[in-house]
């Protein structure tokens, strides 16, 4: 009996890896494309109640703005929310590279179907789920999926139909260098973050336009950022490079652009304490970029950036003076031309009454 269960624990053993790369997940990670080239993730649900939160809501997501933006209404029902990118298409730059929101939270699925509905939704069965699409002449590629009472999927209708596949079968675990791998030790540090290996899957080539603007022409790996609101404000951004030296470039550079903001007089007041509590430095081919806040000092810059907005002068009037018009010409002499008489031709002046 003895050598039997030695032998079975050493078949145990062997199995456990197979068995952990087989193993389902229920979680909403099993939506994401496993090839993705972009992955972020916000725990809204803190990042909501933070000091910076509350400031973001109040400049961005106010009644008065928020009036104008369907849906905005059910953004206090999500507790978290994940955005993936496989990345665009290398032959076609013009085409946006597909998107797939995952919003995880508490949800009221019959008030939100309603919502869809009257706004020219129309419901679409694939397999065993209803999908959402837009109609109309000028409707976008937007697909929404109302999972379950704590999961709605949103995104292109190839993303979406992907994702729904991917929901119905076994997933094998990450592979250990895979960007979903660092899932778990990002969660574990920040409460919102992301993970880019390609600057097209954000949609855009913002990110390569910046370092371009930057005087970064080399070639840029991706880069990873992260933000943690546990204790005060602790951020994160490190951006991988092509070379060494243009990561010493980028940090010197990117360094001397903050400097200069912070010392302009017109900006914003916030941004002088900030700039002193920026640190930049080059590893290698990577450039780091940190930022420490305690609460308190994330408090007072909250308060500064909210009163840079209250006091933000409005745009001087136009009080340019009118033109002068041009003076009037001369009006043009008239006559009455008298012909055949015995002295010529004779002119009398004409004055129009």
């Amino acid at each position: 009996m003895r050598k039997l269960l030695v032998s079975l624990s050493r078949v145990s053993l062997l199995l456990a890896p197979m068995l952990a790369g087989a193993q389902t997940d229920p979680g909403p990670w099993r939506f994401v494309d496993p090839g993705a080239k972009a992955v972020i993730s916000v725990d809204w649900k803190r990042v909501s109640r933070s000091p910076l939160g509350v400031m973001l809501r109040e400049r961005w997501i106010n009644p008065g703005a928020g009036a104008a933006i369907p849906g905005i209404e059910f953004l206090d029902d999500v507790d978290r929310f994940l955005v993936s990118s496989p990345g665009g298409d290398a032959s076609d730059e013009t085409a946006e590279a597909p998107l797939l929101v995952v919003a995880i939270g508490r949800f009221d699925l019959a008030n939100i179907r309603r919502f869809l509905l009257a706004h020219r939704t129309k419901p679409q069965q694939f397999n065993s789920f209803q999908v959402y699409r837009p109609q109309g002449k000028n409707a976008k590629d937007l697909a929404f999926v109302l999972f379950d009472p704590q999961t709605i999927l949103i995104g292109d209708s190839h993303s979406i139909f992907g994702s729904l596949e991917r929901s119905v079968f076994q997933r094998a675990a990450p592979q250990p260098n895979s960007m979903l791998a660092r899932v778990p030790e990002m969660d574990a540090n920040y409460d919102a973050w992301a993970l880019v290996s390609d600057a097209s899957a954000l949609g855009s080539n913002r990110f390569t336009d910046l370092l371009a603007a930057a005087g970064m022409d080399a070639e840029t790996r991706g880069f990873e950022a992260g933000i943690s609101l546990r204790s005060g404000l602790a951020a994160d951004i490190t951006v991988m490079l092509s070379s060494d030296d243009a990561a010493k470039n980028m940090a010197t550079e990117v360094s001397r652009i903050v400097r200069l903001a912070a010392k302009d007089k017109s900006g914003e007041p916030f941004l002088q304490d900030l700039e002193r509590k920026l640190k930049f430095a080059s590893e290698g081919s990577r450039v780091r970029i940190s930022l420490r806040l305690t609460t308190p000092e994330l408090e007072k810059n909250a308060q500064l950036f909210a009163a840079s907005r209250k006091r933000a002068p409005a745009p001087p009037p136009d009080i340019r003076p009118l033109a002068k018009a041009a003076p009037a010409s001369p009006p043009e002499k008239q006559v009455i031309r008298i012909e055949g008489l015995d002295g010529g031709t004779r002119e009398i002046p004409f004055h129009q009454p």
